[in-house]
C-alpha cells in the first residue's frame, strides 16, 4: 500500500516537472518569437532595431541556457515572459 502511494505521489510531481519545463519552454519561445518578428522588420541601423535584436539574441541564447537556470530565475522568467509577449503584442500589434 504504501508502496502505491509513493509511486503515485512520484508520478504525480514527475507531471508537474514536465508541466513546468513546458511552460517555461512556451514563455521563452513566445517572446524570442516576438523579437525576432520585431527585429526582422524594423530598421536595423534604429536603436530601436538594435535594441529588438539584442533581445532576440538574448532569447535565443537563453533557450540553450535554461537548464543551468535557478528555480528563482525559472520563476521569474514564467511569471515575466507572458506579460512582456502580451506588452510586445500592444504595443507593436503583433
Amino acid at each position: 500500500m504504501a508502496e502505491d502511494e509513493e509511486r503515485t505521489r512520484k508520478y504525480w510531481e514527475n507531471i508537474a516537472r514536465i508541466e513546468r519545463e513546458e511552460k517555461l519552454d512556451r514563455g521563452i519561445e513566445s517572446v524570442w518569437h516576438a523579437y525576432k518578428y520585431l527585429a526582422h522588420v524594423s530598421d536595423r541601423e534604429s536603436l530601436e532595431g538594435k535594441e529588438f535584436m539584442r533581445l532576440r539574441d538574448y532569447y535565443r541564447d537563453l533557450r540553450w541556457r535554461k537548464y543551468s537556470l535557478s528555480r528563482e530565475e525559472e520563476d521569474r522568467l514564467i511569471e515575466e515572459c507572458p506579460k512582456i509577449v502580451e506588452r510586445l503584442e500592444r504595443e507593436y500589434g503583433l
